[in-house]
């Protein structure tokens, strides 16, 4: 499913967050294996995003092989296919579909488990997951939440997420908890790193610092690496939760709770710390656990957590990529030569 072929991509926004980012990567996963690509947008990027900022990213406001378009629908091709991550731009998708196309050609990209939650766009993603279209989830975590509102006609397949997590790496000397403890968050989704700080603001064995604003990889790289432990702060319903597993990368123990999809990389008790959600006197309780640990143990966390990471390879989510694209191109000829007999 190459050469002169379409991936039509769409995306909801140019900013740097998770899900944008993962979009991205299958852009380039799709040009490395031969097509060509459309971004869709509903506003064209400006010339100093940061998104392209990243190394990864940096040719494709100008590379021959990738355009970007932000009109009502897509020019879709016969043999084109389209990748959505946001429930709603399947809208664009299926008003540009050629006529007896197959619904697999419209890819889904599911990065997190909020999907069956009815309350989350009003239903809307909830009711697009009964839609047949071809699937990918990030994780098994995800795909066990999402499977039973599928329908099973349709492709559905795992393709662990990948990650640039070698940027943010880094190898810490052998040594215990510092006093002050360094001690990292954010406050993108939850103000419980605010609340840890403020209950511990007296007490002069912890250090705290926060970003609180957009960032970019190199200032969140530079957070990570200065932390000796990372308070996880995810939202309740993740598909992952990427600065988690960022924060491991950096030798920085994590503290978090239990939301699902990051339990893809947590190992409680083996590589992170489990805190009750949104609890700050769970995380506080963990923190000064910590800051009396024998060196050891916050050894054996921090050693472990870097050794997880590497299960997270961009290289390996492109080749799951490729093989679900051949398993899907016969399902799709099928289809288009039968009609929809096969789907009655």
């Amino acid at each position: 499913m190459s050469g002169s072929r379409t991936l039509h991509v769409l995306t909801p926004t140019w900013k740097p967050v998770g899900g944008v980012v993962k979009l991205m990567d299958y852009v380039q996963h799709a040009r490395t294996l031969g097509f060509r690509v459309s971004v869709w947008c509903p506003r064209p990027p400006s010339v100093d995003e940061e998104l392209f900022r990243n190394d990864r990213f940096r040719d494709l406001p100008t590379a021959d092989d990738v355009s970007v378009v932000s009109g009502r629908s897509l020019a879709f091709a016969d043999d084109d296919l389209a990748l959505i991550s946001l429930p709603r731009n399947a809208e664009v998708v299926h008003r540009s579909l050629p006529a007896g196309a197959s619904p697999e050609r419209v890819v889904h990209l599911v990065q997190n488990v909020r999907h069956v939650n009815p309350a989350w766009g009003d239903g809307y993603p909830t009711r697009l997951l009964t839609r047949p279209m071809a699937r990918i989830s990030i994780n098994e975590i995800v795909a066990e939440t999402i499977r039973p509102w599928l329908d099973q006609r349709a492709l559905h397949r795992t393709v662990d997420l990948g990650h640039d997590t070698p940027f943010f790496r880094t190898h810490r000397r052998d040594e215990g908890p510092r006093t002050p403890l360094r001690v990292a968050y954010t406050t993108w989704k939850s103000d419980v790193g605010d609340r840890v700080a403020a209950a511990l603001v007296d007490d002069p064995g912890f250090a705290f610092r926060a970003i609180t604003t957009t960032a970019t990889w190199a200032e969140l790289r530079e957070l990570y690496q200065w932390s000796d432990v990372f308070l996880a702060t995810p939202g309740p319903e993740e598909g992952l939760y990427l600065p988690g597993l960022e924060a491991m990368a950096a030798e920085s123990v994590v503290v978090t709770p239990d939301v699902g999809g990051n339990m893809a990389y947590c190992r409680p008790g083996l590589n992170c710390v489990l805190v009750d959600y949104d609890d700050a006197g769970s995380y506080v309780a963990a923190l000064r656990g910590l800051a009396s640990s024998a060196p050891r143990e916050v050894l054996r966390l921090r050693r472990a957590g870097a050794q997880i990471v590497d299960r997270f390879d961009l290289s390996a989510e492109r080749a799951g990529f490729a093989a679900f694209l051949a398993e899907l191109e016969p399902r799709i000829v099928d289809f288009e030569r039968s009609g929809r007999r096969r789907w009655t």
